[in-house]
């Protein structure tokens, strides 16, 4: 009898309507998306990964979609966000090396932490002897990044660094309205563009708010609208 892959995700609730397949797929992202589907693939050029790019522009969108495509893979994965690294000790990010890919993300936040530095360079070193592969995410890129420790900046300095490019609104509207066509239901250019201009500029929020709004239109019996939208943001 197989055993079960082991899913480690400790404080990020992974969402089950996000993929790597359903991020906004434009000119802008086109070698983007390229790169991250081949990180997953045994041919992959590197086991160690930063994903960075300022806010808004879906790192937690895109390190989720990776996650989901190594559990469909039945992988054994460990996934963690700085931002609650207060409410965790460092000893989390011990004995990780025998699982097969982890995501950490908000990797900025851990700046100034010794015993979580010490912490990162053992984990790293730890997945150099594995193979374990490892994606980071940060609003900065590595050499940014205020590191004390000297052997884990060196160590940091040769991830692949793979910044999420930004999209122009227009991007933005028309893969609003061809997401929403693989949904199995047609936004006109009106809606989207006041989902654009009135809910949330951040790539992530726009696409979960998608999914989120088809929802909602099947709750109401209503045709999807900006007055829709509008209730919709409204009772949350």
């Amino acid at each position: 009898m197989n055993k079960l892959p082991k899913q480690l995700h400790l404080n990020v609730q992974l969402d089950d309507a996000i993929s790597l397949d359903k991020f906004i797929d434009c000119s802008s992202t086109e070698d983007f998306l390229k790169i991250l589907k081949n990180s997953t693939s045994d041919q992959s050029i590197s086991n160690f990964y930063i994903i960075w790019g300022d806010t808004g522009r879906g790192k937690s969108y895109v390190m989720q979609g990776l996650h989901r495509k190594y559990i469909e893979d039945s992988k054994t994965t460990f996934h963690f966000s700085f931002k609650d690294k207060r409410v965790n000790s460092p000893e989390i990010l011990m004995n990780l090396a025998s699982l097969e890919a982890l995501f950490i993300e908000d990797y900025e936040l851990m700046e100034d932490s010794e015993d979580w530095e010490k912490a990162m360079f053992n984990l790293i070193n730890e997945c150099y002897m594995s193979g374990t592969r490892i994606y980071l995410s940060s609003t900065k890129v590595t050499k940014d990044l205020r590191i004390r420790l000297t052997d884990l900046a060196s160590r940091l300095s040769s991830f692949t660094a793979i910044e999420i490019p930004e999209i122009t609104e227009e991007e933005k509207i028309e893969a609003l309205i061809q997401s929403s066509k693989r949904k199995g239901f047609v936004l006109d250019e009106k809606t989207v563009k006041y989902i654009v201009s009135y809910t949330s500029r951040n790539l992530s929020d726009l696409l979960k708010l998608l999914n989120e709004l088809d929802s909602f239109s099947l709750q109401k019996k209503k045709k999807i609208s900006p007055s829709l939208v509008r209730e919709m943001v409204s009772a949350k």
